[in-house]
């Protein structure tokens, strides 16, 4: 089956799903998430902090808000009021978005992989069963026909020609 090293994570994936089979596990996912958002929270602090420092004076009332941002829930007790601000709060807008649905799909495919991989596994093993069964049922007839023959050849030994 040439198919099963795709499944498998090996041959054609692409990085990403290589990447994506590796924190298939809910722990690794919880860690990358919290880590990509704290970083991307923190870069799009910084940047507030000098695009729009009037209303963030300190870097971490910008994170406050980057955080706010990035992960789509925005409070709006922190916004940015100049264009520069408003850029860069579009950005992270955008980023955050976007990260989410990759990181949503990256799962989701990986888990959809995984199942068709086993449902796979579970055809081959029946048909593997089914197959035997039938080797077995022509096995069996095997014996029959031959007992058949010699019932057959003892009968026609009796008989007189």
């Amino acid at each position: 089956m040439p198919d099963q090293g795709r499944a498998t994570g090996s041959g054609g994936d692409s990085l990403i799903e290589r990447r994506v089979s590796r924190i298939i596990d809910a722990r690794s996912v919880t860690i990358g998430l919290a880590v990509t958002f704290v970083g991307l929270a923190v870069v799009g602090a910084v940047l507030m902090r000098f695009a729009d420092p009037h209303n963030f004076p300190s870097v971490w009332l910008a994170i406050w808000w980057a955080l706010q941002t990035v992960t789509t829930v925005g409070y709006g007790d922190v916004v940015p009021k100049t264009v520069l601000g408003r850029v860069v709060g579009g950005a992270e807008m955008v980023v955050g978005v976007a990260f989410i649905a990759f990181v949503t799909a990256g799962v989701t495919s990986a888990v959809i992989q995984r199942g068709q991989l086993e449902q796979e596994n579970a055809e081959q093993t029946r048909e593997e069963q089914n197959t035997q069964a039938i080797i077995d049922a022509l096995a069996q007839t095997t014996r029959a026909l031959t007992e058949l023959g010699d019932r057959l050849t003892t009968i026609e030994s009796k008989i007189p020609t």
